[in-house]
Parts: structure tokens; sequence; C-alpha cells
């Protein structure tokens, strides 16, 4: 479903996704800001459920889902929450140590098996993997960066091998590297290649978001990332997190 790369910055970030989707899905609305709880965000629209895949918030706090597969079977009789309504629920966050206490209080066995990460700007990047049956939470998962989902196996062990041949080639990563490997075709353009083209799915976007000392800045290209596009580009003001510990 997509690859997600980022690159922290001072006082800051920038992060990259890829969504790659089935072609029988309806195309996604661009970057909307919204509202929940109290709290501004920004974030793509799902045209199928109306949730996102990826989302950034006042507090500079983004969230990016991917679907897990292979690992857990679907109740073909359960009607299941849209994983992408969830992420949105979360926006009203501060940081994430405050979705990591709102997880406790959910009902996760309502949604299919989903793994996100959380990035915010003085916290290492954190992962959540929800199985279908346990969640376990990673509080440093820096060095889990990129992160890849696709159904079929092989094209998660290629995309890494990349990033890493790339990563030594260019001797550091920095907001250019990140660049290529997210319209990458190497390989060769297919199902393999980052930037995906199948029969059945394709790369249908991909979204910058980049948090800076007084903003944050959702950048979204509505077509493959190899081809030409009209971008959209919204933007909140940022605020600071308070020092005192948040509460559910």
């Amino acid at each position: 479903m997509c690859t997600v790369s980022w690159l922290r910055q001072v006082e800051g970030y920038v992060l990259l996704c890829n969504r790659d989707e089935r072609r029988t899905r309806k195309p996604a609305s661009g970057p909307k800001i919204g509202e929940v709880r109290g709290v501004s965000f920004v974030a793509p629209v799902d045209g199928d459920h109306g949730g996102s895949w990826i989302g950034t918030n006042q507090f500079g706090l983004t969230l990016c889902l991917l679907n897990r597969y292979g690992d857990w079977k679907s109740d073909p009789n359960r009607d299941y929450t849209s994983r992408g309504l969830l992420l949105i629920d979360l926006l009203d966050c501060r940081c994430s140590q405050h979705l990591s206490e709102r997880l406790d209080h959910l009902e996760l066995y309502r949604f299919q098996p989903f793994t996100m990460v959380v990035l915010s700007i003085d916290e290492p990047a954190t992962l959540i993997d929800w199985t279908g049956l346990e969640c376990t939470i990673q509080l440093d998962a820096e060095a889990h960066m990129p992160l890849t989902s696709s159904s079929l196996k092989d094209p998660n062990t290629l995309r890494h091998e990349l990033f890493a041949e790339m990563v030594s080639q260019g001797g550091s990563i920095d907001q250019e590297l990140l660049h290529k490997f997210h319209r990458s075709h190497l390989p060769e353009r297919g199902p393999r290649s980052v930037c995906m083209h199948r029969d059945d799915a394709v790369s249908v976007s991909l979204s910058i978001v980049s948090v800076g000392p007084a903003s944050v800045e959702f950048l979204y290209h509505p077509q493959s990332p190899c081809l030409k596009a009209t971008e959209e580009k919204v933007s909140v003001k940022r605020t600071a997190v308070r020092s005192q510990a948040v509460g559910i």
C-alpha cells in the first residue's frame, strides 16, 4: 500500500509517502484542513471510506498508515471499520506518548491489521503494529526507515535493498535522495519498483509533509510520482506542545 521515508531537520522533519492502491478504488481528494476535538490537521481524503492514510496536525505530529499482509486472515462475516477513519480520529494527539496512551482505550479488533508510523518533533519515530490479535509499540523506530507495505513479499525486500544501495552511493541521506527513491523504477518499472505499476494496482500519489519551526506544510502529488501533475499545497501554523503531561 505504501512506501514511507523521512529525514530529521533542525526543529522539524520531512516525510514522504507513496500510496499504492488498486486501480478499482475511487480516487482520493487532495489535502484538506480539518479539525478533530479542537485540533487542526491536514490530510487527503480517501475516495471510498472518507478516512486517510496520512495526516499531520498543528503540533507537528504526523501519522502514516500501512496495511499489513500475510500474518492474519480477516473474518469474511465481520464488518470492519476503515483503518483510515482511525488515523483521522487520532490526529488530535499532541505527541507520540499521547497517542500510545490513547491506544490502550481503543477497540482495535474493529480494524484489520495495520502498521502506523508516528513522527513528532521531539521524540523518536514510533511504530505501532496491530496484527489483528495483538498490538505492539516500538518507541524508537528510526532504524526501520524506510517502511514498505506490499501484498507481494518480494518488493518489500527489494525496496530496502534499493534504499541501502542509494545511500551507499550517495554517502548520506538528504531530501534529494528521498525524492529519487520515491520516484524510482529500479530495478525496472513494474510491481517491484518503489514507484509501482501493476495491471491491478499502481502508485497513485506522493505526499510530502514538511514540519518546520513555525509551520506544517502538506504537498500532494495526485498521480504516480513518475508522472507530471498539478500539485496541491496546504499549510497550517505550528503550535508548540506544552511540556506538561497530556491526558487522554
